[in-house]
């Protein structure tokens, strides 16, 4: 069954503002699915992308990866005869630029350091996100919003590296990494009003493969089966992930479904637990309820911004 027939069965899943250039009004709860979704393709990826840093480089991994990425959009694209073309190119590029400095820095520091610690420190982003989309993007950060956030984040906190005070220098490159990788999620929720979903990811792609294949390329005949099918799960899971970030950004405030992202967390500590024979302590069921409880909180219990209002505000 073709991409267009798979499509068009009417339990398909609604993927029509996927390939939509036209802002959409937001959709807290749709956004919310979205990120869920997102968040456990990247925990996925991040576990292979330990288990392959022994085998391949950054430059490789992120070649790959952005290629799998690049094809798998490029094929649904012309499935539906949509154009992929850029409106709004100064964002577009800086939002590339950004998003690969992020992924090179987070790569780079998950060979080094473990999973755990170097997943705590990329997932600053989401916390950078609240705290600068008020000042880039003009959204409304309430109190109580940031307040949820900070204590996702100390859930994280305390599952991944209760000691975070004796940070290694190699663990800045992950905290570095989270911190451009905000930026890159700011420009994500600008694009929306001029670029589709689509666009957004598959032109990432390219610019990451671009930027990467010159380093990779001698070492492409090298791969032996096992590592190349890992190469290709994880640009299978950073697709899917960055299909899911991505619409949950096109779909609320970048502030609001941040917190969600921090699922990814949890889906790393279990394949950590799994993979890599790290253990769970009492602190990390007490950071897991934090985490979890300011979600279910943050979705249910803090009505977001109406729409008309984060319209008028983005």
């Amino acid at each position: 069954m073709g991409l267009r027939e798979t499509y068009e069965m009417s339990d398909a899943p609604d993927l029509s503002s996927f390939v939509s250039e036209q802002e959409s009004p937001d959709s807290p709860r749709l956004a919310v699915l979205w990120m869920i979704f997102g968040s456990f393709c990247f925990g996925s990826m991040n576990a292979l992308v330990k288990w392959t840093s022994d085998s391949a480089d950054v430059w490789m991994i992120i070649m790959v990866r952005s290629a799998v990425i690049a094809f798998a959009v490029a094929a649904f694209a012309a499935s539906r005869g949509v154009s992929l073309r850029v409106n709004d190119r100064k964002t577009m590029l800086i939002r590339c630029l950004v998003g690969l400095i992020a992924m090179i820095l987070y790569f780079t520091a998950l060979g080094r350091i473990p999973i755990g610690q170097a997943v705590t420190l990329q997932y600053t982003g989401p916390l950078f996100v609240a705290l600068l989309s008020g000042r880039i993007l003009a959204e409304k950060v309430s109190t109580s919003v940031a307040l949820l956030v900070l204590t996702a984040f100390g859930g994280i906190v305390l599952i991944i590296s209760p000691d975070l005070g004796t940070v290694e220098p190699d663990a800045l490159l992950a905290l570095g990494s989270g911190f451009f990788a905000a930026l890159a999620y700011m420009y994500v929720r600008e694009l929306r009003k001029t670029d589709s979903p689509a666009s957004v990811v598959f032109w990432f792609a390219v610019f990451s493969v671009a930027g990467s294949i010159v380093q990779s390329a001698p070492d492409l005949l090298t791969l032996d089966g096992k590592t190349t099918a890992a190469l290709i799960g994880i640009g299978i899971g950073a697709g899917g992930g960055q299909v899911g970030i991505t619409m949950a950004y096109h779909n609320a405030n970048a502030a609001w479904v941040s917190a969600f992202s921090y699922l990814t967390v949890i889906v790393a500590t279990f394949y950590g637990f799994v993979l890599f024979d790290e253990s769970l302590r009492a602190a990390d069921w007490l950071g897991g309820l934090l985490i979890i409880g300011s979600g279910v909180v943050l979705a249910f219990a803090v009505p977001p911004e109406k729409t008309d209002d984060v319209m008028r505000a983005s």
